[in-house]
């Protein structure tokens, strides 16, 4: 699991019967240095999203298998938002700050 910033919300003119009234959102993953409060991030993904999230918003990222396995039955989902962070803690494995 991987923490993410949303930065925008995907609009599909066809979707998958599945996704109806769900949302999906292009999110940056963080890299380490994103919790120092460094710009340091992979590229964006899209992300599945049934708990609200905007633009703005952290979140946790669930990918691969794991990804589908909270829907009954599965669907084809490579990255799933897990949940919306509100803060964190974050001590740094050099400085122990």
């Amino acid at each position: 699991m991987r923490f993410g910033k949303v930065i925008g919300r995907v609009v599909l003119s066809q979707k998958h019967p599945s996704y109806v009234g769900e949302r999906l959102l292009l999110t940056l993953p963080w890299k380490t240095g994103a919790f120092e409060g460094r710009h340091d991030h992979d590229f964006g993904i899209v992300v599945y999203d049934e708990l609200g999230g905007s633009p703005g918003d952290l979140i946790a990222i669930s990918e691969g298998r794991e990804a589908a396995c909270p829907f009954d039955p599965p669907r084809p989902v490579d990255a799933y938002n897990a949940a919306l962070i509100d803060d964190f803690f974050y001590q740094s494995p050099k400085t122990g700050k």
